[in-house]
């Protein structure tokens, strides 16, 4: 299994890199790091731990007091230190160049107590000045500047596929094959689809990402990893906030955020409005979002967190173009190569005016978090919600969805000890039930969508119920260990009744499916300082396969039961170092080699007709770079670069021809070079700041023959910004202005490609593949600070 003999090599050779990796880097390390007394470091640690609780505590404490007081006169919530200059002007600390003395990974979704994130991970995550400078249309904005993480336009203004490390690559829409959360909630429904429409950047104060497999900690479809969406706090806000913004292609957006913290209530309440013309004709779009939280301290040992979240989305879609469509005018709506007659069904129309392309989706998520320390070193966690989603989209067929979804969690953290060496466990147990109410109807291309015969419906549910468990003992002064695993039994049941082109019936389709998934994972992890952290890790995904999957047939693509479909199953190797080689200078690097099991893959059986199969075998491999330098007091230069190398190992491709074996070729629409930089300088006594940020990806193959691939491209985009601090007034706190031009120099290029087939270019090249990125736009807008 994952390659065997070869994945022993694969493994021995990283073991061996690390015990290198740490001999050079201790020896570095013992010239830069203070000497201590080995034995006393751990007692240390766990004394320091305990102090930041304190410290935590003190500061709430202050926070109460400071309430009554004018904001000029508060302290600060969180104490910071200032980064050490020999200038002058590095006196002037400001927000850019502060330093929490606690991460925001390291606190607690539903209160401000100290809950370490888990060791031997790849961790990143985005600064709050992505969005508070840039006040980003999409969470692609904000995330591109983390390593390991590409996102691609998909159906809609705020839809984007996720590629972590090379999984996700081949889902044209939404998210699959990466766990995703927000405040603690878990967004993923209960069949793996994740979509970034309920997700309004405006509202985030950071986007967390743990990259590589992760099933042991996330469970079901965390192949890639796991995203974890944070939003503000109402100590964050502290009255209330408008956004007001407007730009190119007539986008225009409003917004506004309520929040406040008293003694026994955190309370931050979000809303806005985002409206477009759209850079490709047929994609206008407009879309509203609601979040609430309310964290309520019952007292000294219980919290309670209530979130309600729901999304209204009403948008156009254009079908992706041809080489040659792409060439000639990218904006086009697509489709109109295929052969449609206006008023009649085609399985094969893809012309997005006639067939009124569009997405008109609800969702609704409303639930709770409450949280007990059980006593000084353990915690309870209980998280319970209900999650609702009601779609209705145009396309070749006009299909309506109704998915509501039940998800809980438990978990239980205890810190202790082993004898005398200290020990971190963790236990969950979770169970999640989501049920399909489906209608597919022919979608008559008369330009309004209008439905015909009833094609299929379909009433289905799935029922996850596992657990997991986690032990991080520290062996050694500064060395922990970390074993952790996963268990999840799956049960899908799926019945479908399918209709001829006259509306009788022609046949019917079930599937009923039991899986069981073990997920286990271990890394040792060494911090010679506080500065310094190197680690190695082996972990496992798992996903299983969703509804549609089960109900074709896969010799002949029609509809019928797929009994052979498997889970796909992953296994990731890695090795990393997080160094703080200088105050000003940090830098992160992951080299990770990744085996795919079964990998789960749509093909083209004849015509129109799709099934999917299991690819017996492939690898991802690549390396992670990220660096964040600060020289002077408010310049900050930041970059991230990421390499992946895939292949297939084992793997038939069915095709027109036969079957054609896909040994050694690259696995498609899988980006094989990606690098963020940018620039930015923040002025603190005039509030004045800038920066200038690039973007490059490099081709990629989007075939399995290798034969046509995606194009290159460089893009830049620049912005200005104005804080406005107003101490005096009664009305205003204060005001932000930006003004970004992005695409600077209007390059045409390609925002998303998706698998096709093809076994030359010009088979290739005639198909539907990419959508484009925007030209040049220029975007403007303000926040103001009231009361």
């Amino acid at each position: 299994m994952f390659g065997g003999v070869r994945a022993f090599r694969v493994g021995y050779t990283m073991a061996v890199g690390l015990v290198a990796l740490l001999a050079v880097g201790g020896e570095g390390i013992a010239q830069e790091a203070p000497s201590a007394d080995p034995s006393a470091l751990p007692r240390e640690r766990e004394l320091r731990d305990q102090l930041k609780t304190i410290l935590q505590e003190l500061d709430e404490l202050q926070q109460k007091k400071d309430s009554t007081k004018p904001e000029a006169e508060r302290q600060p919530i969180i104490k910071e230190k200032k980064v050490e200059s020999p200038s002058a002007e590095a006196e002037m600390v400001t927000p850019t160049e502060t330093q929490p003395d606690f991460d925001l990974s390291d606190m607690s979704i539903v209160s401000k107590r100290l809950q370490k994130r888990p060791e031997g991970v790849s961790l990143s995550a985005t600064l709050p000045s992505e969005t508070e400078s840039q006040p980003s249309r999409t969470m692609k904005e904000s995330m591109e500047s983390l390593p390991g993480v590409v996102l691609r336009q998909a159906n809609g203004p705020r839809d984007f596929s996720m590629m972590i490390r090379g999984q996700g690559a081949k889902t044209t829409f939404a998210i699959r094959d990466i766990k995703v959360y927000e405040d603690g909630f878990i967004q993923t429904q209960s069949d793996g689809l994740s979509r970034l429409d309920i997700h309004d950047p405006w509202f985030m104060r950071s986007v967390e990402v743990i990259r590589g497999a992760s099933s042991s900690l996330y469970d079901n479809y965390a192949l890639g990893g796991m995203v974890h969406f944070r939003t503000r706090r109402g100590s964050d806000i502290r009255g209330l906030e408008t956004f007001f913004s407007g730009g190119s292609y007539g986008y225009q957006k409003y917004g506004v955020a309520i929040g406040q913290e008293t003694e026994k209530f955190d309370i931050a309440m979000f809303g806005s409005h985002s409206s477009e013309d759209g850079y490709i004709r047929h994609s206008n779009f407009s879309t509203q979002t609601l979040n609430f939280n309310v964290r309520y301290k019952i007292d000294d040992r219980q919290n309670f967190y209530f979130k309600a979240i729901t999304n209204w989305l009403n948008t156009k879609v254009p079908t992706r173009l041809t080489q040659n469509q792409f060439f000639s005018d990218e904006r086009q709506a697509g489709g109109a190569q295929t052969t449609c007659t206006p008023g009649t069904f085609s399985g094969g129309c893809a012309n997005a005016l006639l067939l009124n392309q569009s997405r008109v989706d609800r969702r609704t998520i409303v639930g709770g978090i409450y949280e007990r320390q059980i006593d000084a070193n353990t915690v309870l966690t209980v998280e319970a919600d209900y999650d609702v989603k009601d779609i209705q989209q145009s396309f070749s067929q006009v299909s309506e969805n109704t998915n509501p979804n039940y998800k809980s969690y438990a978990d239980l953290r205890h810190d202790g000890k082993l004898g005398a060496l200290p020990l971190r466990s963790y236990v969950g147990f979770f169970v999640n039930q989501m049920e399909q109410k489906g209608n597919s109807f022919q979608n008559l291309a008369d330009s309004f969508g209008t439905k015909g015969t009833l094609i299929q419906n379909s009433r289905g549910s799935i029922f996850n119920i596992g657990g997991r468990i986690r032990e991080e003992l520290e062996f050694l002064p500064n060395w922990i260990l970390a074993v952790g695993l996963g268990f999840e039994q799956s049960r899908l049941s799926v019945h479908a009744t399918n209709y001829d082109a006259t509306g009788a019936l022609a046949s019917r389709s079930s599937a009923n499916r039991t899986f069981s998934n073990w997920a286990p994972e271990g890394s040792i992890t060494w911090k010679p300082s506080p500065d310094y952290r190197y680690w190695i890790r082996a972990s496992t995904g798992y996903g299983i396969p969703q509804f549609a999957a089960l109900l074709r047939d896969p010799i002949t693509g029609q509809p019928g039961t797929n009994f052979s479909l498997k889970p796909q199953k992953n296994l990731n190797l890695e090795i990393g170092t997080e160094m703080k080689l200088h105050p000003t200078l940090l830098v992160h690097v992951a080299a990770f080699y990744t085996f795919y099991k079964d990998e789960i893959i749509t093909q083209v059986i004849s015509g129109n007709n799709t099934a999917s199969v299991n690819a017996d075998s492939s690898r991802y491999r690549g390396v992670e770079v990220f660096a964040d330098w600060r020289p002077v007091t408010g310049l900050r230069v930041s970059g991230a670069y990421t390499h992946i190398d895939s292949e297939y190992i084992n793997f038939s491709d069915r095709t027109a021809a036969g079957f054609l074996v896909r040994d050694g070729k690259h696995v498609p629409n899988v980006p094989t070079d990606i690098l963020n930089g940018k620039l930015e300088y923040y002025h603190a006594p005039a509030g004045l700041g800038a920066w200038i940020e690039g973007n490059y990806s490099n081709s990629y193959f989007l075939n399995n023959s290798n034969t046509f691939g995606f194009p290159s491209y460089v893009i830049g985009n620049v912005n200005v910004y104005k804080n406005i601090e107003i101490p005096k007034s009664s009305w205003f706190r204060f005001a932000k202005v930006f003004i970004e031009v992005d695409n600077v120099a209007d390059t045409k290029y390609a925002a998303s490609g998706q698998v096709i087939g093809g076994e030359n270019h010009a088979a290739a090249a005639g198909q539907q593949i990419f959508f484009a990125g925007y030209g040049r736009a220029i975007y403007g807008g303000v926040t103001l600070g009231l009361f």
